[in-house]
């Protein structure tokens, strides 16, 4: 660039994907001094996209009628150009794949080929099975934590409910606030990862990311750090995301005894919670803890604006609702575990409580009750004492 002569007009351009990657004297004054991210497209742009490389569908009637390009462009949130030509490519592979006949042989049906049309359900596929966008969500990851959906068994869970939907409809109205953090504490076993996918889903944002301590088995400080800081640089490229930060403590590394945690990602982390997304972009930070206390002393708990407590089952009322929801327990059957549970001390989160219910279920019908106040009494879940 520098040995270049002298022109009139001449301006050069480079692309890049990883500018961290770039050699600063390439990119200061008298250089590659201009820097401009292109960011993703929204959905006008996405329709334009979609409406180039479909052109040529359209120009040959290949492309069928019920094809709604600006459906495509609302469902392809956070796609990028390219990720939107993998798309089209994908659904006319799926359509040609209707011409193959199933026989000994593979042969194409080529009588048929003259009447190939893209359809709609094509396209879905394609979205569905081939191509997924890089800075899209993590909806698979979530649903598997929804697998049993989200039982409301009394006001605890209905209050987390109800302060989650006004922390999403602040992300998405609010032109005061471009962060936004929210932390669920409480006992082990209790729910907060399931209610966090809830919250996620329910916000229904582009961008869905969860940062979790599983992924990440065997990574060393620094890798972890790398890690978390692109879940939160993908983030920063959607104008509205999500990112889940689950079980906060086992991220830090954190060991009661000693005790030992992880200051190269805990630095990572305070630094990176209250770092605000450019400017145009929001980011909802949902976090998960079992250990509110040590959040605490870590200087954490303050970045989070909102902190909202999920509690365990603590009474016969709130057990009897989650066993007839269930659907396990006859009402003969409910009406013994409530004259064996009223009165009496109760502390068990709902994920523990399931695993005892399906456990029960696998006993014959009329004496899955008894059994599961055993099981609860012999988890010292259950007190053997009426409440004074």
């Amino acid at each position: 660039i520098k040995c270049l002569p002298l022109i009139d007009f001449f301006t050069i351009s480079g692309m890049t994907n990883r500018k961290d990657m770039i050699d600063e004297a390439l990119i200061r004054p008298g250089r590659l001094e201009v820097q401009m991210e292109i960011g993703l497209p929204d959905e006008h742009g996405r329709m334009q996209i979609l409406n180039i490389h479909t052109e040529t569908m359209r120009t040959n009637d290949k492309m069928s009628s019920d094809v709604d390009i600006n459906e495509l462009a609302s469902v392809t949130k956070n796609f990028s150009g390219a990720e939107i030509e993998g798309l089209v490519r994908a659904a006319q592979s799926t359509a040609m794949n209707r011409l193959i006949k199933a026989t000994s042989k593979v042969e194409v049906d080529t009588e048929a080929i003259e009447k190939l049309k893209i359809t709609r359900a094509d396209f879905l596929h394609a979205l569905q099975h081939d191509i997924k966008a890089a800075f899209g969500s993590s909806k698979e990851e979530l649903d598997g934590f929804l697998s049993q959906g989200i039982i409301s068994w009394g006001e605890p869970v209905t209050r987390v409910l109800t302060d989650s939907d006004l922390v999403i409809s602040q992300i998405r109205n609010s032109n005061q606030t471009s962060l936004i953090t929210m932390l669920l504490e409480g006992p082990p076993g209790a729910g907060k990862t399931t209610l966090a996918a809830k919250i996620a889903k329910g916000s229904d944002l582009p961008f869905m990311k969860l940062c979790s301590p599983e992924n990440m088995i065997g990574y060393t400080e620094s890798a972890k750090c790398q890690v978390i800081k692109k879940i939160f640089d993908d983030a920063y490229k959607s104008p509205l995301s999500c990112i889940i930060m689950d079980d906060i403590e086992r991220l830090l590394d954190y060991v009661s005894v000693g005790p030992r945690f992880s200051n190269l990602v805990l630095q990572a982390m305070l630094v990176l919670l209250k770092k605000n997304p450019p400017q145009g972009h929001k980011l909802l930070i949902i976090g998960t803890t079992s250990r509110k206390d040590v959040l605490n002393d870590f200087e954490m708990l303050p970045l989070f604006k909102t902190v909202a407590h999920v509690s365990s089952i603590s009474n016969s009322e709130q057990l009897i609702t989650v066993l007839d929801s269930s659907e396990v327990f006859t009402e003969k059957e409910l009406k013994e575990v409530r004259k064996k549970t009223d009165g009496k001390w109760l502390f068990i989160g709902i994920k523990t409580l399931l695993a005892l219910i399906d456990m029960a279920k696998q006993m014959e019908s009329g004496l899955r009750a008894e059994k599961l106040v055993i099981l609860l009494e012999d988890l010292g879940v259950i007190g053997l004492k009426e409440i004074p």
